[in-house]
């Protein structure tokens, strides 16, 4: 059975009927709070796989008329509906003309002869007619480029204009083309690139596109219109900042979106408070950022790409994913050794406390509480964790201050409830990460770590369907857990080729987990239900932000190192935490990260430290136990 979770729905080889059929529509809700996308500039930005080129792709001509076909087909018809709702989608079919350029590294393969971005402007001009014609032609369903005859364009230019006044699509081509080859020709040449012949000092494109009357094989085209540039984070700093810049401030009559990995940012851009903030500031949507506002949606936005592949695949149409994803413990296997650590819990804390009659009433209450095997044991760890809380802090407190139930109500919380469940599990070596929730916690907020876990499990439950009839036993919690464990020390294992500074990133990282692991599972839960990052002041998020550091190349790698992690999601920042006086900022580990090291997957413990013991955990990295650790 072929597994749809290895698919990229976004790359140009799946077909545009397979796209729109693996499409979530949730990816759109993202839009909600852009005040006009098709008037205006929209960033969108993410790590690698946060799903960009995908809303891109879905807004060009061929997609967009097969999410009018597919209108009334059930699982697409949200998608439909999705674009309706933000204007993209009309009565009568698509109300949008999306037209896709995509940068590669041979923009940024100029800048060492393109004086003054001419050759540059020139490239983009030509590329971004072309690119028009296409869509053109694509939305009447005819062929690029024997077809050619049946587009035609015209505009009111400013005097000295690069673009034809009035041109086919024939003409247009011609045009290009000719850009093109000379382009190329001087670059290929032996003498100095004659910049004043093949450049341009405007980007007229850009003008051009927003104005010009547009004709293609069924008349006027009276579209709204978008031009979509993606991958950014392939031109050059000059490169970027001139197109960026020169689109902002052009303000023409169309939308621009500009898609980009976070690793396009500058290291002042990554740490902005805009950025950290997560806000959406003129028309700048970070995906992981955004998602992690709104995780519920997440949920059920990736719950729905889940859903969508599975029905895709080979022989599976007819089940449903999630029934197959266990959501509990198998009883029978584990009610034993639950019952089992119950008995062992119990006679740990008799033993802490002999003859003290404080603790009485707080183990006859637990003693009497009902429930599953597992719930026993996990209130007897709660019980332990609240009594090695008050021993650390009784201060000469009298044997005779019994405490009653009710002071065991007051003290305990969700929070320790977590604490007692994940010092239960780790120590039974029981499943921790399992079902549909976890599935899309351990994403970290990115649509690609999601359906590379995902497609893991499905290729398991696809593996023991015996016939087109048979229906398989759900996915176990403990193989849910084993298969999610596994995708984290793989991943893991390709950080240093997949990152910039690579090594010392993920020695940081291993460092980071070190501490976290430490501070998680001491007796007292003291920062429940664990530590999961670290925190800076913001002083010293200005001092990171600075150029102080120049002479200090431990702090510039611990900035480049820092920049990396954050712009591949491996750190997620939160701004301006308050805690005694001072404010933060905090960095959370990936949560797939946290996975491989035996963390909770909820956020909120953290501690501070100083860019001096960061830089030193950078040289000396301490291996965290992958043992299991008993807390006494």
């Amino acid at each position: 059975m072929r597994n749809p979770f290895r698919l990229r729905a976004a790359q140009r080889a799946v077909s545009d009927d397979d796209f729109v059929r693996l499409f979530g529509s949730g990816a759109l809700d993202l839009l909600d709070d852009v005040g006009d996308p098709w008037r205006g500039v929209v960033f969108l930005r993410s790590a690698p796989g946060g799903g960009k080129t995908s809303v891109l792709r879905l807004l060009t001509p061929r997609p967009m008329r097969v999410a009018a076909a597919l209108r009334d087909d059930e699982w697409c018809r949200p998608t439909y509906e999705a674009l309706r709702k933000h204007g993209a989608m009309g009565e009568d079919g698509p109300g949008v003309l999306g037209v896709f350029v995509g940068f590669t590294n041979e923009y940024r393969d100029l800048e060492e002869v393109d004086r003054g971005g001419s050759m540059f402007r020139a490239l983009l001009n030509a590329r971004i007619v072309i690119a028009t014609v296409r869509a053109l032609l694509d939305r009447s369903d005819r062929a690029y480029p024997s077809d050619l005859d049946t587009v035609d364009t015209a505009w009111l230019p400013d005097s000295d204009s690069t673009i034809p006044n009035s041109a086919s699509g024939k003409e247009l081509f011609e045009w290009a083309s000719g850009i093109e080859r000379g382009f190329y020709e001087e670059l290929d040449s032996l003498r100095d690139v004659e910049h004043e012949r093949i450049g341009h000092t405007r980007l007229d494109a850009l003008k051009w596109f927003a104005n010009a009357t547009l004709r293609d094989a069924h008349g006027a085209v009276e579209l709204k219109r978008v031009l979509l540039l993606d991958d950014l984070q392939f031109l050059s700093d000059g490169q970027r900042r001139t197109l960026t810049d020169t689109v902002v401030q052009a303000r023409e009559n169309c939308g621009v979106w500009i898609a980009e990995r976070m690793e396009a940012l500058s290291h002042q851009e990554l740490l902005s408070e805009g950025a950290l903030e997560a806000r959406d500031y003129q028309g700048v949507i970070q995906l992981e950022n955004k998602w992690s506002r709104r995780l519920p949606a997440y949920t059920r936005f990736v719950g729905q790409i889940a859903d969508l592949r599975a029905r895709r695949a080979d022989g599976f149409s007819d089940r449903e994913l999630f029934p197959l994803i266990a959501e509990s413990d198998d009883e029978a296997r584990w009610r034993s050794r639950f019952q089992a650590e119950e008995k062992n819990i119990r006679n740990r804390i008799e033993d802490r406390v002999t003859g003290n009659e404080r603790y009485r009433d707080w183990l006859i209450g637990t003693e009497q509480g009902r429930g599953s095997a597992f719930e026993r044991a996990k209130r007897w760890r709660e019980t332990e964790i609240l009594v090695e809380r008050d021993l650390a802090n009784r201060q000469g407190a009298f044997d005779f201050d019994v405490l009653g139930q009710d002071d065991y109500e007051n003290r305990t919380s969700g929070s320790i409830e977590q604490a007692a469940e994940l010092f239960l599990r780790r120590e039974l070596e029981a499943p921790y990460y399992f079902g549909k929730e976890t599935l899309a916690a351990v994403s970290s907020t990115n649509v690609d770590q999601y359906v590379d876990v995902a497609g893991d499990l499905f290729e398991e439950i696809s593996a023991s369907i015996a016939g087109p009839r048979s229906r398989p036993p759900s996915l176990s919690a403990e193989r849910q857990d084993a298969l999610i464990r596994a995708a984290a020390d793989r991943r893991w294992s390709e950080l240093p080729r997949r990152l910039p500074h690579g090594y010392e990133a993920r020695k940081l990282l291993d460092a980071v987990s070190a501490f976290c692991q430490t501070e998680t599972y001491r007796p007292t839960a003291p920062y429940a239900p664990g530590v999961t990052g670290f925190a800076v002041t913001m002083r010293e998020r200005e001092r990171l932000i600075s150029d102080e550091f120049e002479g200090q190349p431990e702090m510039l790698m611990l900035r480049n190192v820092l920049s990396t992690l954050l712009a591949h999601n491996l750190l997620t920042p939160r701004l301006d935490h308050r805690n005694k006086g001072r404010n933060y900022l905090v960095f959370y580990l990936n949560r797939l990260v946290c996975v491989r090291f035996h963390l909770p997957l909820r956020y909120g413990g953290w501690r501070a430290k100083s860019l001096d013991e960061l830089c030193k955990w950078l040289t000396v990295s301490p291996r965290p136990s992958r043992e299991v650790r008993r807390v006494h």
